[in-house]
């Protein structure tokens, strides 16, 4: 799905119209013809009748369906159809499978449940009978050496269906909001012409983006569309009142008594800009997402629980499940879920590595490597000592993870006991001189 906005003031308008061909201009659903904005609501509906008091039941197709497009929601009506009990799916594009805008997961599914493609076709007829159709006629498309698209009308093919779905955009056909945008200069498809850097259209004050400007194809393009769109319209507010505002987009510089407050914090003899940091956890998987959080502030960060290569793990997928205290399998009354990640995959020289070029680059964030080895000696001297030479102002020694470490004689297995921890902690304290914490309580 996509979201479009037409930025007039503060209003935002849709393309919420199915792109119906003239051929399917009097067909109903009683008929045997859906878009996709008729269909796929019908099965989102009744998919979530375990969630909510409502009472549907998915569309009943019997037969052959023939889906009209090559998006991802023509592939989603595709793959919806076999749930509701048709026996076979065409899918129909007008080009080859090179020009598919499907994302690649979305095709895969559908060829998986034996979908089938039929490229190169255009819709020229349905076949009716008895007020019903039964099938649909089309003609080849060929690309000609000017790389424009063209119908053979010499090549017919029809294909015997009980249902047609047509899947292949939106349009705007709303009266009123065609009547809103008379002033703006509109291109062949009916679309604003716009400038597509600032996404303003031929009169100044109205900008646009996503659908109704015609070339995004995702929600996140048309996101982009949107913030590309609104720093145009800040500079075009600011020219009418005689500002200028830099080519590059930035926020407004301003000092405040806010700005003189201090908030580090020392402790062990670090210093802390700020009190403010990520665990030992998901958010710290790469050397990317902790440069992340330091460029966005945060003040310390503990890498990812790393171990030495001969204890290197394999992570689950999905690494989220659902609690054992929860109450319903769906909806807002399911109370918990356990990450059941395990340490990182990523080797001990990886991780060093990325102390060091983080260090040279922030010099003053805290990076705490958090380690893990079973009751060894010599694992855990050889480990601290590669941790401390990287430039780590701290270690977190791991003794408590819970999930999948316990049988291999660490985290949980040596937490437990409290002799255990005592002999790691003196093993660290003589291998290294940096401070070091003993944590027993991780979530991964």
């Amino acid at each position: 799905m996509k979201s479009i906005t037409l930025t007039q003031g503060n209003n935002l308008i849709r393309l919420p119209q199915a792109n119906r061909h003239k051929i399917f201009e009097e067909l109903t659903i009683e008929q045997g013809f859906y878009t996709s904005k008729d269909f796929l609501p019908l099965v989102s509906k009744a998919s979530k009748t375990g969630m909510c008091s409502c009472k549907s039941s998915l569309p009943e197709l019997r037969g052959t369906v023939i889906v009209l497009g090559s998006g991802d929601t023509a592939f989603d009506c595709a793959t919806s159809s076999l749930r509701c009990g048709a026996k076979r799916v065409y899918v129909v594009f007008r080009k080859g499978f090179t020009n598919i805008r499907a994302v690649p997961e979305e095709m895969e599914l559908a060829m998986e449940e034996k979908c089938e493609f039929m490229p190169f076709l255009s819709p020229r007829e349905v076949i009716m009978k008895a007020g019903r159709l039964v099938g649909m006629e089309f003609c080849r498309t060929e690309l000609t050496d000017e790389g424009d698209w063209m119908e053979d009308e010499d090549q017919i093919i029809r294909l015997k269906a009980d249902y047609i779905i047509s899947a292949f955009g939106s349009m705007l056909s709303d009266h009123k909001v065609k009547e809103a945008m008379a002033p703006v200069r509109l291109n062949r498809w009916g679309l604003p012409e716009l400038d597509p850097e600032s996404m303003q259209s031929s009169e100044s004050w109205v900008f646009a983006g996503g659908d109704v400007a015609g070339q995004a194809n995702t929600t996140v393009e048309s996101v982009n569309d949107g913030k590309q769109a609104s720093w145009h319209m800040h500079t075009y507010l600011q020219s009418l009142h005689g500002q200028t505002v830099s080519s590059v987009p930035q926020l407004p510089l301003f000092h405040c008594a806010i700005d003189s407050v201090d908030i580090g914090v020392e402790m062990c003899g670090i210093r802390f800009p700020n009190p403010f940091g990520l665990a030992s956890a998901p958010p710290t998987t790469s050397t990317a997402m902790i440069r992340r959080a330091f460029l966005e502030g945060w003040g310390f960060a503990l890498t990812k629980t790393f171990s030495l290569d001969k204890d290197l793990v394999t992570n689950v997928s999905p690494r989220i499940v659902r609690g054992t205290t929860s109450g319903p399998m769906f909806g807002p009354g399911q109370s918990s879920f356990l990450n059941i990640e395990l340490i990182s995959e990523k080797t001990a020289a990886y991780w060093c590595q990325s102390v060091t070029e983080l260090k040279a680059d922030f010099p003053n964030k805290v990076i705490i490597s958090s380690i893990m080895c079973s009751y060894n000696k010599a694992d855990w001297t050889e480990l601290a000592k590669m941790a401390e030479a990287s430039g780590a102002d701290a270690l977190e020694l791991n003794l408590s993870c819970p999930h999948g470490m316990g049988e291999r004689g660490m985290g949980l297995a040596c937490g437990q006991d409290t002799e255990l921890v005592r002999n790691i902690c003196r093993w660290v304290r003589q291998a290294v001189q940096i401070p070091f914490f003993g944590i027993k309580c991780h979530l991964g």
